[in-house]
């Protein structure tokens, strides 16, 4: 399997090379040259497989190359064992709300564990075979930092920065960050928000030049994360077996277009909710043909609390038919200029549309919808779940096939649990307990690019 950047770069990348990178030398994202397909009578033989077994299947075409089968099985079997569930993700049928897909059961209560236990397996082998010092570089808005500090503490070939928003993510999700005791863990709050993050991040990826560092990414620019994140969208067609919505919290899209990937894999299933906070700029982009940055504001679902979301990139690829100079003028004047989609010489967007709705959720809704399903269902969800759930009522969707991704445990969020019920304590797991009396180490840095720079070289580098 070979990689190409979107916007245009002519070199192919081996996985090797994509899974120890970032953003491409132009800017650009990763993307296969191809997707792996499978018919519908090879997805029905995998019914019977586990959830270990079924990733080994579904992903060896994105890696083959860097390991053998057998190899890869045993990787994908360890990433997954510390996962509190034996089938690392399950599906509840509920009375009132449809089928719900609890993501959260790895290490730290998210569903990003299930991609990054497996993305920093895959780096300790690479780690294995290059002579630069591989440094796992990131930006989060809560949950993507935590996922991938547990899952690369315990490889002291690697080191990790996660630049966090400061006073911005849960005290839950910073102490998951700050309290791992790991010489190679470095938590980075930065005084602004997470675009702020993610553009430092970005560009140090651009711009660096040091021959003897590689930095790796970790944000859902990465290939690795999205292939990851597919395989539960066959898990969920595989136990219900049936065509089903999934309504998904949506911050940079990596998640939704995980499903959009899997798609093109070839599982057939209805389309996607994308479930938006207050910061909705994937709401507008689906309601108004127009992608359009605007300045994120902090809500009681921090994880996506992002103006720009990345992954729109590698979707627009894919409509209009892989033309990377063409995405490359698109995009060299965003976010300054917003792109406007329905101008653009293709019907591709509208065939998107056809699969993608949206839904846009306040705090007040946000809290309502949890207090309202716990009183109606005695089941407590995280305050991003709840903005999927209701981007289901809104959308008049037959819950009789919808399926809500339940994407984070709601412990992680007191602040929006609580704010109307007093059930918690009883519902948090002793290890969210434990980190919540344990010293933090981070650092702290101003807004600037310099500044975060200088930390990685004395901190990291030295």
């Amino acid at each position: 399997m070979k990689y190409i950047s979107t916007r245009g770069d002519s070199r192919k990348l081996d996985f090797m090379e994509v899974l120890t990178s970032g953003t491409a030398k132009d800017g650009g994202l990763y993307m296969p040259e191809r997707f792996p397909n499978f018919s519908e009578d090879e997805i029905r033989s995998f019914e019977n497989l586990s959830y270990e077994e079924l990733a080994a299947n579904l992903l060896f075409p994105y890696i083959e190359g860097f390991l053998s089968k057998n190899d890869f099985e045993e990787i994908v079997k360890n990433a997954y064992s510390s996962f509190s569930i034996p089938e690392i993700v399950r599906l509840n049928e509920t009375r009132s709300l449809g089928f719900v897909l609890e993501l959260f059961h790895g290490p730290t209560f998210a569903f990003k564990d299930v991609a990054m236990q497996l993305l920093a397996a895959l780096l300790d082998k690479a780690a294995e075979r290059s002579d630069k010092k591989i440094v796992v570089l990131g930006a989060t808005s809560g949950d993507t930092g935590s996922a991938a500090i547990e899952a690369c503490k315990n490889f002291k070939d690697i080191n990790i920065v996660i630049l966090f928003p400061d006073q911005k993510i849960s005290a839950v999700q910073q102490r998951q960050m700050t309290t791992s005791n790991a010489d190679n863990v470095f938590p980075l709050s930065v005084k602004g928000n997470f675009d702020d993050c993610q553009n430092h991040v970005k560009k140090i990826f651009l711009e660096n030049n040091n021959e003897n560092v590689r930095f790796v990414s970790i944000n859902s620019i990465n290939w690795t994360r999205i292939m990851a994140q597919s395989v539960y969208f066959f898990y969920t067609k595989l136990k219900i077996k049936k065509d089903f919505i999934a309504s998904i919290p949506s911050g940079n899209f990596g998640h939704a277009y995980a499903g959009w990937t899997a798609k093109n894999m070839g599982l057939s299933f209805k389309g996607i909710n994308v479930a938006t906070n207050k910061n909705d700029v994937l709401h507008r982009l689906f309601l108004k043909d127009i992608y359009q940055q605007k300045e994120a504001t902090s809500s009681l679902a921090p994880s996506m609390d992002i103006s720009v979301a990345s992954n729109i990139e590698r979707l627009l690829f894919e409509v209009y038919k892989k033309d990377g100079s063409f995405l490359k003028n698109l995009f060299s004047s965003f976010p300054s200029k917003p792109i406007k989609l329905s101008n653009l010489p293709d019907d591709g967007w509208n065939r998107i549309k056809d699969f993608f709705q949206s839904s846009t959720c306040s705090d007040e809704d946000i809290i309502d919808t949890i207090v309202n399903n716990f009183n109606l269902e005695d089941l407590l969800f995280d305050p991003h779940t709840a903005t999927a759930l209701k981007g289901n009522k809104d959308l008049n969707y037959d819950l009789s096939e919808v399926v809500t991704f339940a994407t984070a445990h709601p412990a992680k969020f007191p602040e929006a649990v609580n704010a109307k019920l007093d059930v918690l304590e009883e519902n948090t797991p002793s290890k969210l307990k434990e980190i919540m009396t344990m010293d933090e180490s981070f650092s702290v840095v101003e807004n600037n690019y310099e500044d975060v720079v200088s930390f990685i070289n004395s901190e990291v580098l030295n």
